[in-house]
């Protein structure tokens, strides 16, 4: 052991002579999320300690609302810029919403990385994409690696007839998932069929007309509550309204399992399990 260290001490110090220093770490970049999505990403590479800012959770697990309490709260341009972010991460529909926003941070130079995810490969790609940002690398590939043996475990191959599936988000007009969503995707991987999927869109108004012609058998109810949309019971009573929705059976699941992030395996397991009880 002494010689060992002798040995670096010697190389650091010739290092040193002939004008070299040693290298210096990497600085720890400052993070500013502003979806679920990726704070989750955040925390699970064990990287919570690096965001100075995030917007606040809107269907989260306790463990992340814990590992994120004291993380202060940004909205505003000016917030985000009080804390300072080397990057902010989130999801493309916080530059549908904010366009103005996203466009400012660049101007001043600050990385923006919003992921736009339509397929559980695009998860993986972008689970990667946040490790690499966020000094994690190695967390990152692990995080995958774990992810897509958990998804490839729980896709069937089995079905010989796809179920037809609508996604009740919301509202009235019901507000549903199109074709360019992971919820899509997992449906497919579930052995189901989103009876909107030809739809070349993420998330869109239809009409009870329309859910009705395309005869679904089964009806996937996303459980939150945001800004006076209803839970999950006036969902249900929605579709009791209607007669030929009224006796279909449903699945009820989290938002967040649904939107593309690292519970996107635990809607999979979730949908299919309610396609396992279909004829």
């Amino acid at each position: 052991m002494r010689r060992t260290a002798l040995h670096l001490t010697i190389a650091v110090a010739a290092a040193c002579s002939e004008g070299g220093k040693p290298e210096p770490p990497p600085p720890v970049p400052r993070l500013v999320s502003l979806h679920d999505v990726t704070t989750e990403i955040v925390v699970a590479l064990e990287a919570a300690d690096r965001l100075v800012g995030m917007t606040d959770l809107v269907d989260a697990t306790t463990s992340v609302e814990r590992a994120v309490a004291r993380v202060p709260r940004v909205g505003s341009l000016e917030s985000i810029l009080d804390v300072r972010p080397d990057i902010v991460l989130g999801l493309d529909v916080v530059a549908e919403q904010s366009p103005e926003l996203v466009g400012r941070l660049r101007e001043r130079g600050i990385e923006v990385y919003l992921a736009d995810p339509a397929t559980i490969d695009d998860v993986y790609a972008m689970t990667l994409a946040v490790a690499q940002r966020s000094g994690a690398a190695g967390a990152g590939d692990r995080l995958v690696a774990g992810l897509r043996a958990r998804v490839e475990r729980e896709s069937s191959t089995s079905r010989s007839r796809r179920v037809r599936v609508f996604v009740y988000d919301c509202c009235d007009p019901p507000f549903t998932a199109g074709g360019k969503t992971v919820l899509t995707d997992l449906i497919e991987r579930a052995g189901g069929h989103n009876v909107f999927a030809e739809l070349e869109t993420d998330w869109t108004s239809v009409s009870w007309e329309a859910v009705v012609a395309r005869r679904p058998e089964l009806v996937v109810i996303h459980s939150y509550k945001f800004d006076g949309q209803g839970d999950v019971s006036d969902k249900k009573r929605m579709l009791a309204a209607i007669p030929s929705l009224a006796q279909l059976p449903t699945v009820v699941v989290p938002l967040g399992w649904s939107l593309g992030g690292l519970r996107s395996a635990d809607g999979l397991e979730r949908l299919r399990s309610a396609m396992k009880e279909q004829p």
